[in-house]
């Protein structure tokens, strides 16, 4: 998008001036949404990100000042312009106060209109250019977000606006493309910054546990419950819950979560009192929910309620552009070898660039720590990683012989060639896994390695 161009949202209820606006500001270069009242200008607000809201005052129904009180409740990211034709001191002072960007009188002069928007955009893409600084900022930390190529900075561009909202956030995207670390950023962006950050797999809960897990219990509420607990939900109270794979909690408990999105209260298991939370909710999941929706597997309820602001996750074969500042970062993180700096050779980083990554990131992520851990010296040659330009990919592998066979066989085999490769060292070997060693320990007594 050029910077003399932004997306608008119209929200008038004169249907003629609506038009006007609408036809006009696109033959500037605009893209405009219109709505003909209060509540279906919020519905398109939630609903898409805009740079530049234009709302009336008068309205039947919601009034504008509502509206506007609304909608900053909920993001800080458009710059919204009031128009009125009964203007007065009063109400321009209010919806200054409520966080109007200015505030027009109608008939509104078009040359005049196009001027305050020029300014409300300008405003509006340093306060975006801000967010993404601060985003740059912690790019030392090696659980951060690093890209360049255009899929992944139109994710970020994403991140940086719904992140001021109150709204939930659905977080899409194959395993390994950085779901919980896209979390992590809408939190750091959000006002919520200094509160905390509670994340929790849905997926390894089950239909005992998750209650508890989720609500906390008051004692006495089962065997073992000897005293109270808080719930994942008040420890999150003023900051960011994480539900990660919410694809896989149990229906049952998709009920209770539908509730305290509706009421923002919990109540413990074996409790008899609600208790009011202030909690952001960030979801993730690998699945299609809308497919898992018509299998009965996902309430379709929630889904919808749930389902209000999506990010997608691009796969990392989508981001070929990512490679190498990928390849770099992981690399600044592992300790330099005698000889100074990492470096990658043209051929590894033509054979990182041909991989498919199934893995994504996080698969990026481990084969640099094996390449390092297995390096000699200060560069990443080829034959330090576990494929090839020519490797077979998911897709056009032989599905015949001995590749069929049971996924713990898969795993033993693959654990032995590791330990193999690093000449049993179990540390070395934990880290080119990524795994812990505790966890390496179990599967090496499990596979009797």
């Amino acid at each position: 998008m050029t910077p003399n161009r932004c997306k608008i949202l119209v929200v008038d209820d004169e249907a003629p001036l609506r038009r006007l606006l609408e036809k006009e500001l696109a033959r500037s270069g605009h893209l405009v949404e219109t709505a003909e009242n209060g509540e279906s200008g919020l519905a398109k607000y939630r609903e898409e990100i805009f740079n530049v809201v234009l709302l009336d005052i008068r309205m039947p129904g919601l009034n504008g000042i509502e509206v506007l009180r609304r909608m900053r409740a909920e993001s800080t990211v458009p710059e919204v312009i009031m128009l009125t034709g009964h203007g007065t001191i009063e109400s321009a002072v209010e919806c200054i106060k409520q966080g109007a960007y200015d505030y027009l009188t109608k008939p509104v002069k078009l040359d005049e209109l196009e001027l305050v928007i020029q300014k409300a955009a300008e405003k509006n893409r340093l306060r975006l250019q801000n967010i993404s600084l601060r985003l740059d900022a912690t790019k030392h930390n090696p659980d951060t977000l690093v890209g360049q190529s255009p899929a992944f900075r139109r994710t970020l561009e994403l991140l940086a606006r719904v992140a001021p909202t109150r709204e939930p956030v659905l977080i899409t995207g194959e395993s390994g493309t950085g779901k919980e670390l896209a979390a992590r950023a809408l939190h750091a962006l959000s006002p919520r910054a200094d509160r905390p950050f509670v994340a929790v797999n849905c997926g390894r809960l089950n239909l005992h546990t998750a209650e508890s897990e989720l609500f906390g219990h008051a004692a006495g509420a089962f065997t073992g419950a000897t005293k109270n607990r808080a719930g994942v939900f008040e420890l999150a109270d003023g900051g960011t819950l994480f539900l990660d794979e919410v694809s896989e909690m149990p229906l049952d408990v998709q009920v209770k979560l539908l509730r305290v999105l509706e009421t923002s209260t919990v109540r413990r298991l074996g409790g008899n009192k609600d208790i009011r939370v202030d909690v952001r909710l960030v979801f993730a999941s690998n699945r299609d929910l809308e497919a898992w929706v018509e299998k009965g597997q996902f309430r379709e309820d929630l889904y919808h309620r749930i389902n209000v602001l999506t990010v997608q996750m691009p796969p990392l074969r989508e981001r070929l552009d990512d490679i190498e500042p990928l390849a770099h970062h992981f690399l600044s993180m592992a300790p330099y070898p005698d000889g100074g700096p990492w470096q990658l050779t043209p051929e590894t980083l033509a054979t990182l660039r041909a991989y498919p990554w199934p893995g994504n990131v996080r698969e990026f992520r481990n084969v640099i720590r094996r390449a390092c851990i297995l390096a000699q010296r200060p560069v990443i040659t080829p034959d330090l990683l576990p494929f090839s330009v020519g490797s077979p990919t998911r897709k056009n592998r032989a599905p015949a012989g001995d590749t069929l066979r049971p996924l713990w066989m898969v795993e033993r085999d693959h654990i032995r060639a590791v330990l193999e490769a690093v000449g049993g060292n179990k540390s070395r070997a934990a880290d080119v896994l990524g795994v812990d060693r505790k966890t390496l320990y179990a599967k090496i007594a499990k596979y009797d390695l």
